[in-house]
């Protein structure tokens, strides 16, 4: 199992890596495919585990999830007629009329986790465009290296805290974090977790400051406090993808990735780093008066 776990692994790391290198060469618009295909799957994955019956609800969700990546990456909105607002309040009217039509069989319940598989999920993937375009939008202070390696640090604090949890936990853990959510979790896992993620992205950091980097907008301290906050925040998006799961049933989103589990089990972290980082660069910015 564990020889399985390591190499699905190591496969996933190899694309993520091969779609970073293409961001990095400034080929805009490759990351939007893939975004799209696992925002599709996270949806159907979502509707499964909530036992929606409703089959309509389900394939009109996993399209707008797998659209949303693409309005967001392209800025589809600046040439539609109307404003965001009205096409999300058209949106959640089509998923009422749905469990109108098929009242026997859809619950309210099954209409919000559509709205949440439709639009939360892939409207936190859209972030990574958002960091990815920063040195579109703030040339005087960030480089597209800056981006890539802002990105790279989102992936690190939400796979790489995970994987130090797991080991340090497996070894030292004798103190439950969660254990009504998730009873193999530890407190010293977490700390090993954060501890060494924040050393994986100060190391990064440093290396990438000697090759690519040209100004200062970032130093050391922000990717150490800011890789631990982010690193705590993507144990909650894990504890919280856990609860959902709990609340239903069921062990697994899905069985996409061998010994992982599905899209969702994989990227319930990054939903919640990736959106985070971008959140705390904009208030960066916003405090720095640009």
């Amino acid at each position: 199992m564990m020889k399985i776990r390591i190499i699905t692994g190591v496969v996933c790391a190899l694309i993520v890596i091969m779609l970073l290198v293409f961001t990095g060469l400034g080929y805009l618009g490759v990351m939007s495919i893939p975004m799209g295909i696992f925002s599709a799957i996270a949806a159907y994955e979502v509707m499964r585990v909530s036992k929606c019956k409703n089959k309509l609800l389900t394939v009109v969700s996993m399209i707008v999830a797998a659209i949303v990546p693409a309005y967001v990456d392209f800025g589809i909105q600046q040439y539609l007629p109307v404003p965001l607002s009205v096409i999300i309040i058209a949106y959640v009217v089509v998923l009422l009329l749905i469990m109108l039509k098929c009242y026997d069989t859809t619950k309210f319940e099954n209409v919000a986790m559509a709205l949440f598989a439709s639009l939360a999920i892939p409207g936190s993937l859209g972030t990574l465009f958002k960091v990815r375009d920063l040195c579109v939008l703030y040339p005087q202070y960030f480089q597209r290296s800056h981006c890539v390696f802002l990105i790279l640090c989102a992936m690190y604090c939400a796979w790489m805290s995970d994987t130090w949890a797991y080991f340090i936990g497996s070894k030292f853990g004798k103190h439950k974090l969660a254990p009504k959510i998730s009873p193999k979790k530890s407190v010293e896992g977490a700390i090993g977790g954060v501890v060494g993620t924040m050393l994986f992205c100060v190391v990064t950091y440093f290396i990438c400051d000697s090759t690519c980097f040209r100004n200062e907008t970032l130093n050391v301290w922000m990717i150490a406090g800011g890789s631990a906050v982010l690193a705590v925040l993507g144990m909650c998006g894990d504890l919280s993808a856990s609860v959902i799961k709990r609340n239903f049933g069921e062990k697994d989103f899905g069985n996409l990735f061998p010994g992982h589990g599905g899209v969702l089990d994989r990227m319930d972290s990054f939903l919640v780093t990736m959106p985070s980082l971008y959140v705390m660069i904009e208030i960066g910015l916003a405090i720095a008066g640009v």
